[in-house]
């Protein structure tokens, strides 16, 4: 996961985060220097999210498909 996370932070990437009580974040991150969090600025703010707590993930690419 942190492989996959890494690499859409450095692309611009947004993510899906989803947590064991189905809430999820939409939004750009920034992985913390420890590893063990994760910077999500999303439409509500900005959370640090300890990645312990991510059950699913998913990365949102957006553009035109042609």
């Amino acid at each position: 996961m942190i492989k996959d996370l890494i690499i859409a932070e450095k692309k611009g990437y947004s993510v899906c985060l989803v947590f064991e009580d189905n809430s999820k974040y939409i939004g750009k991150i920034e992985m913390s220097t420890d590893r063990k969090r994760v910077k999500v600025k999303h439409q509500q703010g900005i959370d640090w999210i300890p990645l312990h707590e991510v059950v699913n993930y998913s990365t949102v690419i957006s553009g035109s498909f042609q």
